[in-house]
């Protein structure tokens, strides 16, 4: 069926993905733009809410089209509306990142899918779903967390709200490959010097570093 695409529902709380990717977006407009028919976008009948083709949908509104082709489902529950949307995310386009993947696990197992049944909606044997659930960290509550790539040392410990917000926001590589690349502007002098950002966090890290690893050294002095 058409629909007018002001009338689709963004909702947060269903969308599996933990953001959108702006180069897949740019992708599929210069697909629009050569006049390829992409395939509609999925929404619940009742609100029109968007259950899968988040990046179709930016890019159809970046070419500005008004009216659009939609496939539009009915689910029994809110659960189930969640549940296929992390199947369709997983089954084509953009590969959902593993930190994606094991929130959805949690999301999952809070609305009373068995592992059996959530096996099925991420298409992970139940082994690799009980590995991943032992390298969560937890909220002060008790409440699962996942944690995001180079994180994993976190694993089995409690975490306070601004850990948990920090997780949420961390780009996910490992620590390490981030310093590589600051080591190898200040070594090659690309640094930015100039901008007093730069300067006040590099001063800001320095001292920080300094502050943890003291009590290691004073402990291996006395």
């Amino acid at each position: 069926m058409k629909l007018a695409i002001e009338k689709i529902v963004i909702d947060e709380a269903i969308y599996p993905r933990s953001s959108v990717n702006e180069f897949n977006v740019s992708k599929l407009v210069s697909a629009l733009n050569t006049n390829t028919v992409l395939p509609p976008i999925t929404v619940e009948a009742k609100t029109f809410r968007l259950v899968d083709g988040r990046h179709r949908y930016e890019a159809y509104k970046k070419t500005g089209l008004k009216t659009i082709e939609v496939e539009t489902k009915v689910y029994a529950k809110e659960a189930d509306l969640f549940a296929d949307a992390v199947r369709c995310n997983i089954g084509h386009g953009q590969p959902l990142d593993s930190y994606t993947v094991r929130t959805a696990i949690i999301r999952l197992t809070e609305y009373g899918y068995t592992k059996e049944a959530i096996s099925d909606v991420v298409r992970m044997p139940l082994a690799q779903i009980e590995k991943i659930e032992r390298g969560y960290a937890s909220e002060q509550s008790g409440k699962p967390i996942a944690l995001k790539g180079g994180l994993s040392h976190l694993k089995g410990t409690s975490l306070t709200p601004k850990q948990i917000e920090i997780n949420r926001h961390y780009g996910g590589g490992k620590a390490t490959f981030y310093l590589r690349q600051l080591i190898d502007l200040l070594e090659n002098h690309m640094a930015p010097m100039q901008s007093e950002t730069f300067v006040y966090e590099m001063d800001k890290l320095t001292e920080l570093w300094l502050n943890l690893r003291s009590p290691k050294e004073e402990r291996k002095t006395a």
